[in-house]
């Protein structure tokens, strides 16, 4: 990391600002702090940490994927500007359900789509409005995303109201 301004540190990987206490990047999970172990393998040092579930790990145990250090649980997780999607439905009314309960349980949901222009070739993603006029579009799924940090309890929320099941996320 960079030299500390006023408010912290700029991370040498992914030229985030940062706080000057945290101990790793939360854009991109570079670790700042020597010593850190392997949250699976406590014999080995971590290359880095989750920027999901902020545990650190080995090279064994995680990987760099597209910028971000995530751990192999999480790696196949869609991530877009901080937001993770937990949960994609073709219901807009289970959508804003699913967006409603994680409001209402604290948590910071928005929600998003990709939608094909009739006739048109390519996809446009954009915040989804069950208001908007799309014109012929073509929604492909609402994706209910929360930021990375609020993923664990997200999900949480999902199960216990059964719109996710345990062993999906």
């Amino acid at each position: 990391m960079t030299g500390p301004d006023d408010d912290g540190f700029i991370c040498d990987q992914c030229n985030s600002e940062t706080l000057p206490d945290n101990d790793f990047c939360t854009h991109c999970g570079a670790l700042f702090a020597e010593g850190e172990l392997c949250d699976v393998h406590r014999d080995r040092a971590a290359e880095g940490v989750c920027i999901i579930c902020a545990l650190p790990f080995c090279r064994e145990c995680a990987a760099r994927v597209i910028g971000r250090f995530l751990c192999n649980h999480h790696s196949t997780y869609e991530i877009y500007e901080g937001m993770v999607r937990i949960h994609g439905v073709l219901d807009d009314v289970s959508a804003q359900f699913a967006e409603t309960c994680l409001g209402q349980a604290g948590l910071h949901p928005i929600l998003y789509c990709r939608r094909q222009p009739k006739g048109g070739p390519r996809f446009v993603y954009t915040l989804y409005s069950a208001g908007g006029d799309y014109d012929g579009h073509i929604v492909n799924e609402i994706k209910v995303m929360v930021p990375c940090r609020e993923v664990s309890r997200a999900e949480k929320v999902l199960r216990e109201l059964k719109i996710l099941g345990e062993s999906t996320r």
